[in-house]
C-alpha cells in the first residue's frame, strides 16, 4: 500500500490540476470535476476505492477548508443566521428522511431498509456546498451563512437521530438485543452536544474576546479574571504574533486541528470544530508592531491557509469522495430506476422543504431561500457512516441497496455545484424569474 501511495498521490494531484484547468476553461466549479475524475480513476483501476492514508489526507483537507471558510466569515453574521436556521435544519432533515423511507417502501424493501435509506438522506454535506459557493464568490453572502448555520443544527439532529434509530434497526434484525435502545445512550449524545457547544462557546466568548480594552473598566468574577490573566500570558494573540508573525500559519493550523479534535471527541465531524476555530479569529489578533509601525499578518496568513485548503489538501477530499462509486454494469442496470426515483424525490423534497422553511420561518427573501434549498442538497460524511454500519458491519442492506444509496449520494453531490452555478445569476439579479406572479430572483 505504501509502495502505491506515491503513484496514487501523483494521479490525484494530476486530477486536481486537470480539474482546475477544466473549470477555468469552462467556467464551471472544480469540485464537480474532482468528484467525476475520482470516480473515473477508481473505475479505471488507477485509484483505490479506499486508502487509509489518502482518506486521512482528504480529512485534513476538509478540516482546512472549513477553517478557511470560518476565517472568512463574520461571527456576528453567523450568530444572526443561527437564530433563523432552526426551521431550515429541522424541515431540511425530516423531508429527505421521508423521501428515503418511502422510496425504499415503494420498491418493496423492508422496514429496516426504509430506516437506513431515510437516515442516509438526512445530514447535509456542508463542506461541498461551501466550497462550491466560494468558487462562485458567494461564500460571504447571507445565504451562505444560513446554509452553514442550518448544517450545524442539522448535524446535531442527525447525530441524535442516528443514536436513536440505528439501535432500533439493529435490535429488530437480531444483530443487537431488544434492550439495546438505551435511553441513557440517547441522553449521553444530547449531553455531549450541550457540552460541546458550552466548551466552544467558552473558548470563543471568553478566551477569544474582541478586545482586551473593552474589559478594563468592567467587573468580572474570579473565573473570568483568571481566563483574562491566562490570555494575557499565553493568549491567542500572543501566539499568532510570536516572532513577529513568523509562525502565524502554523499556529492557525494548530488551532484548526485542535478544535477539530474537540469536535471529534464529542461526536461531530472535525470540520465543524475547525469552522468555529476560524470563526473566532479576529483581524486584531494579527496586528504586531515592527519598527514602531503597526503591521498585520492576516492577509499573508490567509493566502497560505487558502492555498493549503483550496488548492492542495481540500481537492484531495473531493477526489477520494468520487472514488466511492464503482461501476458494475449488471448491478447498475438492475437498480437504475430506484436510483433515479430516490434522487429525484430527495432533490425535490430537500429543495422545497429547505427553501420554504427559509422563506417562512427564517424570513429570507425568495432568491436567498432557493439558494439555501439548493445548498442543502449535498450528502457526505454521516451518510457514509450510516451505509458502513448498515452494509459493511451488520449486513442490514444488500449489495443492490448499497449501490442505490451510493449512486444517489454521488448524483446529489455533483448536483450541488451545478445547481449553485445555475442559480447564481438569479441570486445576483442578473436574470429574472417569476412563477405565478411571484418574483423568485433578486429584484
Amino acid at each position: 500500500m505504501h509502495h502505491n501511495l506515491w503513484f496514487y498521490s501523483a494521479i490525484i494531484l494530476l486530477f486536481v490540476v486537470i480539474s482546475k484547468l477544466i473549470s477555468a476553461k469552462t467556467s464551471t466549479v472544480d469540485v464537480l470535476w474532482l468528484i467525476i475524475l475520482g470516480s473515473f480513476g477508481v473505475n479505471l483501476g488507477i485509484l483505490p476505492q479506499e486508502h487509509i492514508i489518502l482518506d486521512a489526507i482528504g480529512e485534513w483537507g476538509i478540516v482546512f477548508v472549513m477553517f478557511a471558510l470560518g476565517f472568512d466569515e463574520d461571527i456576528n453574521h453567523f450568530v444572526q443566521g443561527l437564530k433563523r436556521s432552526m426551521g431550515i435544519a429541522t424541515l431540511g432533515a425530516i423531508f429527505p428522511f421521508i423521501a428515503g423511507f418511502y422510496t425504499a417502501g415503494l420498491f418493496g424493501f423492508d422496514f429496516n431498509s426504509q430506516m437506513i435509506w431515510g437516515l442516509t438522506m438526512t445530514a447535509t454535506a456542508v463542506s461541498l456546498t461551501m466550497v462550491s459557493l466560494r468558487e462562485e464568490k458567494l461564500h460571504k453572502t447571507t445565504a451562505s451563512t444560513a446554509i452553514m448555520t442550518a448544517a450545524v443544527v442539522d448535524d446535531i439532529l442527525s447525530l441524535i437521530g442516528l443514536s436513536i434509530l440505528i439501535p432500533i434497526v439493529l435490535s429488530s434484525t437480531g444483530v443487537a438485543e431488544a434492550n439495546s435502545v438505551d435511553i441513557n445512550q440517547i441522553m449521553m449524545v444530547i449531553v455531549k452536544v450541550i457540552i460541546f457547544f458550552a466548551v466552544i462557546g467558552f473558548i470563543g466568548l471568553v478566551l477569544f474576546p474582541d478586545s482586551l480594552k473593552k474589559e478594563k473598566d468592567k467587573k468580572h468574577g474570579l473565573f473570568f479574571s483568571m481566563a483574562v490573566l491566562i490570555r494575557r500570558i499565553t493568549g491567542i494573540k500572543k501566539l499568532l504574533i510570536t516572532h513577529n508573525g513568523k509562525f502565524t500559519p502554523l499556529i492557525m493550523l494548530f488551532l484548526a486541528l485542535s478544535f477539530g479534535a474537540i469536535a471529534d471527541f464529542f461526536g461531530f465531524h472535525p470540520a465543524i470544530g475547525a469552522y468555529f476555530a476560524g470563526l473566532f479569529l479576529k483581524g486584531e489578533y494579527f496586528t504586531v508592531t515592527v519598527n514602531n509601525e503597526l503591521k498585520s499578518h492576516k492577509d499573508e496568513a490567509r493566502l497560505v491557509i487558502n492555498h493549503l485548503a483550496f488548492t492542495i489538501f481540500g481537492p484531495i477530499f473531493f477526489v477520494m469522495l468520487g472514488t466511492k462509486l464503482l461501476f458494475d454494469i449488471q448491478i447498475l442496470s438492475n437498480v437504475l430506476v430506484p436510483i433515479v426515483v430516490l434522487f429525484i424525490s430527495v432533490l425535490i423534497l430537500q429543495v422545497l422543504s429547505a427553501s420554504l422553511a427559509a422563506r417562512f420561518t427564517g424570513k429570507y427573501e425568495w432568491y436567498q431561500s432557493i439558494m439555501i434549498g439548493l445548498g442543502m442538497l449535498g450528502r457526505a460524511e454521516l451518510a457514509f457512516i450510516v451505509i458502513n454500519i448498515a452494509y459493511t458491519q451488520n449486513h442490514i442492506i444488500d449489495i443492490e441497496q448499497f449501490y442505490i444509496l451510493i449512486a444517489t449520494l454521488f448524483l446529489l453531490n455533483i448536483t450541488v455545484p451545478t445547481a449553485i452555478k445555475w442559480w447564481k445569476p438569479y441570486y445576483l439579479g442578473d436574470k429574472q424569474l417569476k412563477i405565478f406572479g411571484v418574483i423568485l430572483s433578486k429584484d
